[in-house]
């Protein structure tokens, strides 16, 4: 065959999968439209929203797409999201904000560290909030990934929050899967954990700082959190340990454990505390207590968590 039949056999094809994608994409949004308006969402707002997506994010759909070469190390994966920039941004930020977040701990009971830690990890202090189209990234999400009904539900959850007029639909930015505002939430942990802490009547995790931080701390306080209490502290293991004791399910006071042999890098309030013992990849063995599996709430990852009350721990 002929290099120029092919460029054209190869073009026809292109276009006419171009032209079946965008039909798929019409017709999944006449059929959410119909869910949509059932759901309570004005079909002037749905269309007003629709009318500038005109089909799915391709960077959204790659993002999704994209899965981690190798697994990192959690030394690597700490040094790279709590290093002594974002450590120092954290301790200017406690100084600056000292006043906020001690009314803001008071009334939540959680401690301050933790609530400036989510929020320098999160978007760097609020520095890096996210550019993408709130709704164009569910959208996208619930038209084409493995979590569709999640993303679609999230999607119109969002569609709420826009009717509402808590955020502008030109304003309503975040990262790539629809996290958005100070805490970088979902619609659906807005709708539960958002809160109008400078009582202007809305909601605001987006421009107001006081609603983001205490939307955090109400985040935290609803999953838990004991204020005061430590979320972990790192441990040495004795060589005859038995590694079926690792994991989150297995759960001791920390006087059992200690009797087995586990040293502690530090004293702790109580030994009657409940504990378990987990060992990260190439990283220290911790033992960790009630604070750090509300932490997973927010985030299951042990890396994150770790990181987290790490980062909080030196804030402080």
């Amino acid at each position: 065959m002929k290099k120029k039949t092919w460029i054209v056999l190869i073009l026809g094809i292109f276009c006419s999968f171009a032209v079946y994608a965008q039909s798929s994409w019409s017709d999944w949004v006449t059929q959410l439209r119909v869910e949509a308006i059932g759901d309570g969402v004005k079909p002037e707002l749905f269309d007003q929203v629709f009318s500038a997506i005109p089909g799915p994010s391709l960077r959204v759909l790659k993002f999704n797409n994209t899965q981690p070469e190798r697994r990192i190390t959690f030394w690597e994966y700490r040094s790279t999201r709590a290093d002594k920039l974002r450590i120092e941004m954290g301790r200017q930020g406690m100084k600056k904000y000292r006043s906020l977040l001690d009314g803001i701990s008071k009334t939540y009971g959680v401690d301050s560290a933790f609530i400036l830690a989510l929020w320098g990890f999160e978007t760097s202090y609020g520095h890096f909030m996210g550019s993408f189209s709130v709704p164009q990234s569910l959208a996208s999400l619930a038209f084409n990934s493995d979590r569709a009904s999640f993303f679609r539900h999230e999607l119109l959850q969002s569609l709420h929050i826009l009717q509402e007029g808590q955020i502008s639909l030109n304003n309503f930015k975040g990262e790539w899967a629809g996290a958005s505002g100070h805490p970088q939430f979902l619609p659906s942990s807005w709708y539960k954990y958002a809160v109008d802490y400078d009582r202007d009547g809305k909601k605001d995790i987006w421009n107001s700082l006081p609603d983001g931080l205490a939307s955090i701390a109400n985040y935290l306080a609803k999953s838990g959190w004991q204020l005061g209490q430590p979320w972990a502290v790192e441990v040495t293991l004795p060589d005859d340990f038995d590694s079926n004791l690792l994991g989150k399910k297995i759960v001791k006071p920390v006087s059992e454990w200690l009797s087995l042999g586990i040293k502690t890098n530090r004293k702790l309030p109580s030994e009657q505390l409940p504990a378990s013992i987990i060992q990260l990849h190439e990283g220290p063995a911790l033992m960790v207590f009630n604070n750090f599996k509300v932490l997973q709430k927010w985030n299951d990852s042990n890396y994150y968590v770790s990181t987290v009350g790490y980062l909080a721990d030196q804030i402080s």
